[in-house]
């Protein structure tokens, strides 16, 4: 009986000394690396299942989560939605011959879905209508988020966010090379947009600076730089309503379909109108595009309109921060400890400490259905960790976060050791650039793992 005791105190020693060289190691980084002289570096790090703290820096410290935010503001709306709930973009007519688009701010929806969908409002109910009304009251008309900032008006990974979203509110310019030595771009699919290029060819060096001025005309973007060869740009469009008018008047032109009445007005839909078309694209597709890809349309979104639904009223930011407390609190987590002004991250008004983002990991992770939701996390290899961590796929299940000089990375980690850990890193205002600031994550998330 002595030497069984005697051997368990020797494992549980040598457990504790594998957590203790762990943290050194930990420590050691975050000293050799230099960060913590001038940026603001928070870590924490916990057992998923026990709760117990294995290292933490900074960890009660308010920082930007960035797009670590999706994590848990995705979770909280589709949780609210349910799996199975589909965004819908609805076509109607009444008795008075008007036809109705109800819109569901779907995300996903395409041109070519609108194209579909009208032929077969025509080959059910005619070409010719008095009126064509369109019901956008899922959401607000709110387009940035507040703590957006104006610099994200011509981001192509910040497109306004609509009841009328379509083709993800951007437009592609393709480049070809001109004799005098620029580049020409055109704008494909045509939308309402002038594009002016002043992008000179041929030097050695890359760099474009892409300007929109709305307050002078919000419908002309101007890009200046160099371009080695060339290539194409994302432009997010100025006006999502005006993007969308502009394609069904096109493709009601190729139907041949008439309307009257053109001005195209806001109004609620009736009660009597019938059905006659439907798109519908189901929430599981954006899941992925979300945790995986960092859409931020889409979080942005997907809040918006599961406020809708949860609150009975037109979907709003503030509505959907709402939900996202209420959501926490049930889980036990002090929602008053935090400020979130958006679902994406995006908003420089977030602040989140990594010691309440591991606790809500943890909270998660105990979740009967959240071994579905956490395979559609980031994994290595793919997705916004494309070129990261190749050795830990199958181990690792994260979600990155980037804005000027903020960077952050949260999610799971199977170590070693047999434990799945939850992990937060935030790293905020520093000058090295970004790349540098993903390897120091890299080699402690690689430290957590080797335990």
């Amino acid at each position: 009986m002595k030497k069984f005791f005697v051997l368990l105190i020797g494992i549980i020693v040598s457990i504790n000394a594998s957590f203790a060289i762990s943290v050194v190691k930990i420590e050691k980084e975050l000293k050799t690396s230099g960060l913590d002289d001038s940026a603001i570096i928070a870590m924490s790090i916990k057992n998923a299942k026990t709760g117990d703290v294995v290292f933490e820096h900074n960890a009660k410290k308010l920082l930007h989560p960035a797009s670590t935010l999706k994590i848990f503001s995705t979770y909280a709306a589709v949780e609210t939605l349910g799996y199975d709930y589909l965004f819908k973009t609805e076509f109607y007519t009444d008795n008075e011959k008007n036809l109705y688009i109800k819109l569901g701010a779907d995300p996903m929806l395409t041109t070519a879905q609108l194209k579909e969908a009208f032929s077969q409002v025509k080959e059910k109910s005619g070409n010719s209508y008095n009126n064509l009304y369109i019901d956008d009251s899922i959401i607000d008309k709110k387009e940035f988020p507040e703590g957006w900032i104006w610099e994200d008006e011509i981001n192509p990974y910040t497109p306004k966010i609509s009841s009328y979203n379509l083709d993800g509110n951007v437009v592609t310019g393709i480049m070809t090379k001109n004799p005098q030595g620029f580049m020409n771009i055109e704008v494909k699919p045509k939308c309402p947009m002038t594009v002016v290029s002043n992008i000179k060819a041929g030097a050695d060096l890359e760099a474009l600076s892409i300007n929109r001025y709305p307050w002078q005309n919000p419908e002309v973007v101007e890009i200046y730089g160099y371009m080695k060869n060339p290539s194409r740009l994302v432009i997010p469009i100025s006006s999502p309503r005006r993007y969308f008018i502009y394609n069904i008047e096109k493709i009601m032109e190729e139907y041949n379909i008439k309307i009257t009445n053109t001005s195209f007005s806001s109004q609620i839909l009736p009660k009597n109108a019938e059905l006659v078309a439907q798109i519908t694209n189901p929430v599981r597709r954006i899941i992925p595009l979300i945790l995986r890809n960092s859409n931020n349309l889409m979080a942005e979104t997907l809040l918006k309109v599961a406020s809708a639904q949860k609150y009975s009223a037109t979907g709003t930011n503030v509505l959907g921060t709402n939900l996202f407390n209420e959501f926490y609190k049930k889980l036990g987590l002090d929602t008053d400890k935090i400020i979130i002004r958006d679902g994406s991250g995006v908003s420089r008004k977030n602040l989140v400490s990594a010691d309440w983002m591991s606790d809500a990991l943890n909270k998660l992770y105990k979740e009967k259905d959240f071994e579905k939701y956490k395979e559609n996390m980031a994994q290595a290899g793919d997705g916004t960790l494309d070129k990261r961590l190749y050795d830990l796929r199958g181990e690792a299940w994260l979600k990155t976060g980037s804005l000027s000089n903020v960077s952050a990375i949260a999610g799971y980690i199977n170590s070693k050791d047999g434990n799945t850990y939850s992990v937060v890193l935030f790293e905020q205002n520093f000058t090295q650039k970004q790349t540098d600031i993903k390897a120091f994550e890299d080699e402690i998330i690689k430290l957590i793992y080797d335990r």
